[in-house]
């Protein structure tokens, strides 16, 4: 691709989704900030239909859940993850696949943002890495990243670095043996007038330069593109080999720096990272595509340096900033060597298509002032956090458990938590608090989930405020009878039989609604015979001798299911309906049961 061309911009769900014949094996997720709304995105690209993303119907949604569930996890900042207020019925199917990295953000952060995806087929193993500067949000800046497919084509080269990432920054995932060989002995393409150098990173809390020595030596140009500088960090841009840079930036961290000898500040607008999904707009506007809305604001960290028609490129993760290149962030960064003019030429174009700064006497103290009361509340957050928290469900309720320790961050700013599925049911942390009723009475399984919000208030201005939900530790949780719990309650008694159809004969009944679409009002019960119609020997030799394996595979899921639409169901409160669904359920179970028999016994 090319810098500055908007219709040169890719969906990392699009370059990330499996081609036909593919199932995802594994797949592990990096960011720094997380909507869970572009979580459930990816959990659709990854596991779902081809083009379906955001429209997916509900049992799209369900198979596309079912495809990915143990196979993805996504890593990200402690208390860096939103969510709006609708959908979040469906949103705890994703508590599983979340793992927040406890890094203290006064000291470090995680801010690496990388993408390693297995895909298993007939045809054999793939392996696709990204790694870039987008976080896994909703936001419509300008980043910029590097995708790598294996291949057994003759232009591939090895990249061992990819391997070294996988053991080391990714260590708590526990990539298998197997899967740590597969990447130390892949061969990977790159996009076209590119090649990887290397691909460098940081744990947080290390320190480990990434520029220790001249991108290129002798270079006569360079340019950089970082939303987020400091003096610290364009000094060790200015040893990656070039006499003087052209710097994009904005404007306050331009007027922040400037001036700098070597380097020209360019500017352009403020990015918002951590800007929420609309599911609303990626479905009335978008067809089969996660599609951005026109650039706002500049997201991309990229240093380029050139001599000649040689250029030396690095981008990833890191701001150009002391914390973002040497450390002690946890950052992730590529260095290319681009060997095609045009796309250098067009990231300079970009860089110089910028405003220049231009000093001006404005009065900012009311900005800097808010600015600095927003990191004194994070400050005070990260504080808070070290105390550690974790979730019980009892007889009586949800509780919020706390951990004992130091007091001094609820007496410095106001703590509140909710419980995630009613999230204006706010209760304020009280210093000396050791346990809180998030929710009188016990909830049903299907309501159980590891999520809940956090809300932090400056106490010296209350419109300085941060909301987050957090993934806790849970006791009394079977999370895996409740991922069933929920599926059965998301796909509902008028759904069952449109369920149980789309697993036996591959035919979805929810085809033309939407996975977000409300639940369908109540109907006849099975006027059509349709349960009879389904549950004959016929329709299911048929469907065995289709694939006997994905057959046996999917009447043992619907087995497991069965008891979880039956505990759903029972709690339907209208006598007519839930003795109708109930009925369902218990027409097919001897069927079924005697199906799954036979398949256990080898028949």
């Amino acid at each position: 691709m090319t810098f500055g061309r908007r219709d040169d911009r890719v969906s990392i769900f699009g370059a990330l989704r499996p081609i036909t014949g593919q199932t995802v094996s594994r797949a592990v997720v990096t960011t720094y900030s997380l909507d869970l709304i572009a979580m459930l995105g990816l959990v659709l690209a990854l596991g779902g239909d081809a083009d379906t993303e955001f429209e997916a119907s509900p049992l799209g949604l369900v198979k596309a859940f079912d495809r990915v569930r143990g196979k993805l996890l996504v890593l990200h900042q402690l208390s860096r993850v939103v969510a709006p207020s609708a959908h979040r019925s469906v949103l705890p199917l994703l508590d599983t696949m979340m793992r927040a990295v406890a890094s203290n953000e006064r000291r470090e952060s995680w801010h690496p943002k990388t993408a390693l995806v297995r895909y298993a087929s007939d045809a054999g193993v793939e392996w696709r890495f990204w790694i870039g500067s987008r976080n896994l949000t909703g936001s419509t800046d300008r980043d910029a990243g590097l995708l790598l497919v294996t291949s057994k084509a003759r232009t591939a080269r090895p990249v061992p670095d990819i391997a070294g990432l996988a053991k080391d920054l990714l260590s708590d995932v526990h990539l298998s043996a197997a899967e740590l060989a597969e990447l130390k002995s892949a061969r990977w393409l790159a996009p076209p007038g590119t090649s990887v150098r290397s691909i460098l990173w940081r744990r947080h809390g290390q320190t480990r330069r990434f520029i220790d020595t001249p991108l290129l030596a002798r270079a006569d140009r360079g340019c950089a593109v970082s939303p987020f500088i400091d003096r610290g960090g364009l000094a060790e841009v200015l040893k990656a080999g070039a006499p003087d840079f052209s710097l994009l930036t904005t404007e306050l961290a331009g007027a922040g720096c400037a001036p700098v000898d070597g380097v020209r500040f360019r500017v352009d607008a403020a990015p918002e990272p951590a800007a929420r999904v609309s599911v609303e707009q990626q479905q009335d506007e978008v067809v089969g595509e996660f599609d951005d809305p026109p650039s706002t604001g500049i997201h991309a960290k990229l240093l380029a340096v050139s001599k000649g028609s040689r250029t030396a490129l690095m981008l990833g993760s890191a701001n150009l900033t002391g914390r973002g290149l040497t450390g002690p962030n946890a950052e992730a960064v590529a260095i290319l060597d681009i060997t095609d003019p045009a796309l250098a030429d067009s990231l300079y174009g970009f860089v110089n298509g910028g405003i220049d700064l231009t000093p001006v006497d404005v009065d900012t103290t009311e900005e800097k002032g808010k600015e600095r009361a927003e990191r004194e509340l994070d400050d005070l957050i990260s504080q808070f956090l070290e105390v550690g928290f974790s979730l019980s469900y009892r007889e009586d309720g949800l509780h919020l458990l706390i951990g004992g320790g130091e007091d001094e961050a609820l007496q410095l700013a106001r703590f509140e938590v909710s419980p995630f599925l009613d999230p204006e049911a706010w209760s304020a942390i009280e210093p000396g608090d050791r346990s809180i009723l998030l929710i009188a009475n016990a909830p049903p399984t299907s309501k159980q989930t590891c999520l809940v919000n956090f809300r932090a208030r400056s106490l010296g201005g209350p419109e300085v405020c941060r909301a987050w939900v957090q993934t806790l530790d849970v006791e009394g949780v079977d999370l895996e009878r409740r991922d069933r719990a929920l599926l059965a309650r998301y796909v509902g008694a008028n759904r069952f039989r449109d369920w149980l159809r789309s697993l036996l004969d591959g035919v979805d009944g929810t085809g033309g609604q939407r996975w977000s679409d409300a639940g369908l009002p109540p109907g006849p019960r099975d006027p059509t015979g349709q349960l009879a119609q389904i549950f004959t020997l016929e329709t299911m030799l048929a469907a065995w001798a289709r694939d006997h394996k994905a057959f046996e595979s999917r009447v043992a899921g619907m087995m497991s299911m069965l008891d979880s639409f039956a505990d759903v169901f029972a709690l339907i409160p209208d006598d007519e309906e839930r003795t109708a669904a109930l009925a369902d359920v218990e027409d097919v179970r001897p069927f079924l049961q005697a199906v799954h028999d036979a398949i256990g016994t080898g028949s």
